[in-house]
């Protein structure tokens, strides 16, 4: 008896730290600095702290969310993930073009920080279609709890050491990085395109 609940207490550590470690892979808590710290270069520091920490919460309750619920509401409303690609894709592509052009203003405004941690950081750079697509296909309910909350915590760690990376770049240094990283999230929209499109002919 004692070697049976050994085993499976060690299959389901290994089942816990699969899972943690596809979910990290998957939110990319060290390729986000970038991404974070370019978005949230023109705000001051507390703005700044307060939109990761915003972007982090917002995040952890939608995967939670879809975690728990998803997977009845996609079946209520007849939601595919291929849907959730295709339209998370194409609202991620305008925002990119604008930030690549430098029309990203209306994102910047007195309201920024609470505007930026909804969109783009917490949706769809967090709480992605391959975030969200994972968390719904995990099984057990407590596996899904802490595998999110401890991932998101690993995320949002990452992204407040990095958080003020850009500024030490100077202006010009931080308009260019700005400039790379509208381009990646314009890449990123790009492929969420491609597989929805693809999956959808599939």
């Amino acid at each position: 008896m004692y070697v049976y609940m050994t085993s499976i207490a060690d299959i389901n550590l290994i089942i816990f730290l699969q899972s943690l470690i596809t979910l990290l892979a998957i939110l990319d808590p060290i390729g986000n600095i970038p991404v974070f710290s370019s978005l949230t270069s023109k705000l001051s520091k507390k703005e700044r702290i307060s939109t990761v920490n915003k972007s982090v919460i917002i995040a952890t309750f939608i995967l939670l969310g879809f975690g728990f619920f998803g997977e009845y509401l996609l079946i209520l409303l007849g939601i595919t993930m291929n849907d959730l690609k295709l339209i998370g894709g194409l609202v991620l592509l305008i925002f990119s073009i604008d930030y690549v052009l430098g029309r990203n203003t209306n994102y910047l405004d007195k309201n920024s920080d609470t505007n930026l941690a909804v969109f783009p950081l917490a949706i769809p750079i967090l709480a992605g279609p391959g975030s969200i697509s994972f968390v719904l296909v995990m099984s057990g309910l407590f596996l899904k709890f802490f595998v999110i909350i401890i991932s998101i915590f690993v995320c949002w760690c990452s992204i407040r050491l990095g958080s003020g990376l850009l500024k030490f770049l100077g202006k010009d240094g931080s308009q260019a990085i700005s400039r790379i990283m509208g381009l990646l999230i314009g890449a990123v929209a790009i492929k969420l395109i491609r597989e929805g499109i693809f999956e959808l002919i599939q």
